[in-house]
């Protein structure tokens, strides 16, 4: 028999092997004002973006260089990378066979015994064997899962860069509109001042004088919204970086490169479709997602095979020493319980739905970005056209007045036309750099296949991370 001291040092084995409970409580109250804290010109932040592209000027960012300091702000990023670990813990896990364990029983003969021992001691080894593949079906539904994890973990990150870079473009249109809008406020003033002294000369109307200060103020309207469009741009782009609106006060934000029509020519639009089903995070996750489904069918037919219990042990009943095997089968008729195997079924049938389902969403999205591209270059090509006219009559209208044929009213309103257009083609502009940054995110163009270098959300963080 196993002796006292044999028993104790196992268990003291067994309890010494177990890994404590640490707590690890959250406190609610710590993070706004940590929030309240953060700086855009933090170093440990600027050393961040600067190890995945140039480091930022004093009081100037680039579109990408906020891109990359979302990536490293956001919370969710934390979370979706928290989350991945979690999966490929769970995914160690899963390997892990069915631990042996012992049993003991002690029983005593109240009569009967005619001088023998009353006891009965025995003790049993408990070791479980899975059969029909399930600890293989684990294994995959696990690594699946973990992929699924992974391709949130990456889609998380992509819609970070996006959402950033969209706020960025949000705010240079916002304050362009404004620098456009006080042009023609001041534009219209200078009207209106050579107006009324036309008007103390009898050469102009009351109605004429009225009708242009009706357009000041109106210009003036649109001026005050478009300021107030501007800072809430600018808000949401703070929203967007995890950053108080006050850390953006003075910044000046830019986009970087040109409009990404230009992909609409090369590749061109075949092999953009091509490279968007290739690129996009949704694609892979949905994939995934496929993959766990295919593992929980497999674990399904698995668990229709019962497993072998065997408990080899020993007995000492009465004086007597006795070697004992004992086996079971556990879920002995699990072959009859099909619902669950016609449940995963149907779970893979909709799994592979879903992947259809996403490739034809993400194939609308970048055709309907690129025929707002073709839009858009249609848009602007009409704005250079009518921005030549408008200059060439602008020129006239300043040589008439310098030979003395004009008064100086003309060469101002042909000035105030000139202002008007440039607003038209900036707004057309913006349009297509709008367009194209729609279809740079519809094609996933900032992540594979260029030339820059982008953290890898799995093991770059701003904490702890690192590139190779």
């Amino acid at each position: 028999m196993i002796s006292r001291a044999g028993v104790t040092a196992t268990l003291l084995l067994a309890v010494g092997a177990c890994v404590p409970y640490v707590p690890r409580p959250v406190e609610p109250a710590a993070h706004p004002a940590e929030y309240r804290a953060r700086r855009l010109d933090d170093p440990k932040l600027v050393d961040w973006v600067a190890r995945w592209a140039a480091r930022p000027e004093p009081r100037r960012w680039t579109d990408r260089q906020l891109a990359l300091a979302a990536l490293g702000l956001r919370a969710e990023l934390e979370r979706a990378r928290a989350d991945w670990r979690t999966a490929m813990a769970a995914a160690r896990s899963a390997a892990a066979r069915p631990q042996p364990g012992i049993e003991a029983g002690v029983e005593r003969a109240v009569s009967g015994s005619e001088g023998q021992s009353p006891w009965v001691v025995s003790l049993a080894g408990l070791f479980g064997i899975e059969l029909g593949g399930k600890r293989g079906a684990r294994l995959q539904q696990a690594r699946a899962r973990t992929a699924v994890a992974e391709g949130e973990l990456r889609l998380t990150a992509w819609r970070i860069v996006q959402g950033a870079r969209a706020a960025v473009a949000a705010v240079a249109l916002a304050e362009a509109e404004l620098q456009q809008a006080r042009r023609e406020v001041e534009a219209l003033a200078e009207v209106l001042t050579l107006e009324r002294a036309r008007y103390e000369e009898a050469s102009l109307t009351l109605a004429e004088l009225a009708r242009t200060g009706s357009e000041v103020q109106d210009a003036r309207a649109r001026a005050g919204a478009t300021e107030a469009a501007a800072l809430e741009a600018r808000a949401e782009l703070a929203g967007s970086l995890a950053l108080p609106v006050r850390a953006l006060d003075s910044v000046v934000v830019t986009q970087d490169g040109e409009s990404g029509c230009g992909s609409l020519d090369d590749p061109g639009p075949d092999s953009l479709i091509a490279l968007t089903l290739h690129r996009r995070p949704e694609v892979g996750r949905v994939l995934a997602e496929y993959a766990v489904a295919e593992a929980d069918l497999r674990l399904a037919v698995a668990r229709q095979y019962p497993d072998l219990n065997l408990g080899p042990g020993f007995t000492w009943d009465q004086g007597v020493h006795r070697w004992t095997l004992a086996l079971a089968l556990p879920n002995l008729f699990g072959f009859r319980n099909r619902a669950a195997i016609d449940e995963a079924d149907a779970a893979r049938t909709a799994a592979a739905a879903r992947v259809a389902e996403i490739q034809d969403e993400l194939l609308a999205e970048v055709e309907l970005a690129m025929a707002r591209c073709r839009g858009a270059m249609l848009e602007r090509a009409a704005a250079d056209s009518q921005m030549t006219v408008v200059r060439r009559a602008a020129e006239l209208a300043r040589a008439a007045y310098e030979r003395g044929e004009t008064s100086r009213l003309d060469p101002a309103l042909a000035g105030l036309a000139v202002v008007r257009t440039e607003r038209a083609r900036q707004s057309a502009e913006r349009r297509l750099r709008t367009a194209g940054q729609a279809l740079d995110a519809a094609s996933a163009g900032w992540s594979g296949g260029t030339s820059e270098r982008w953290p890898d959300p799995r093991t770059d963080d701003l904490v702890e991370g690192a590139p190779e």
